[in-house]
């Protein structure tokens, strides 16, 4: 057998350690751009919620239709219906970013399982569901439509 001078022992370490460090390194950098992407996700969420929720601000009637088990949507008013209208849309957006943020791993699982039946909850909401292929991105389109859907029965 022949005998590896310590040399070229140091070498191979010094190459494994390099290597090593590129891996690092680009598990690193791959990340950084997952938490890069979904903090844009983030933001464009945050601009389309203060847009929709800017149209309603002052209006203290609003808040008691900010959860849409405290009305029926048939009983409101005009006014009323289209607030819980974009409330409902609100919701769809803050929903939309979770998933996204789960789907990247930076949502926690505890969180998802609430957010998931809320997802459901709101897409089953027959009064105020939204055209979601104008709405949403395919990601969440796509997911919405593996749910049950209680408004086609």
């Amino acid at each position: 057998m022949r005998k590896i001078a310590i040399e070229d022992l140091i070498q191979l370490l010094g190459v494994v350690g390099i290597i090593g460090s590129l891996i690092f390194v680009g598990l690193e950098m791959r990340q950084s751009q997952r938490i890069a992407l979904a903090a844009q996700v983030q933001a464009r969420a945050e601009m389309q919620t203060d847009r929709l929720l800017s149209s309603i601000e002052g209006n203290i009637d609003g808040y008691t239709l900010f959860t849409d088990a405290n009305y029926s949507f048939a009983a409101l008013t005009e006014e009323e219906k289209q607030v819980a209208i974009l409330l409902h849309q609100w919701r769809g957006v803050m929903l939309e970013n979770n998933l996204y943020q789960y789907r990247t791993g930076l949502f926690a699982e505890e969180y998802w399982r609430q957010t998931r039946n809320r997802i459901a909850s709101w897409y089953n909401n027959c009064e105020l569901r939204p055209n979601i292929d104008a709405q949403y991105v395919e990601s969440f389109v796509s997911y919405l439509r593996s749910l049950p859907d209680r408004c086609a029965e």
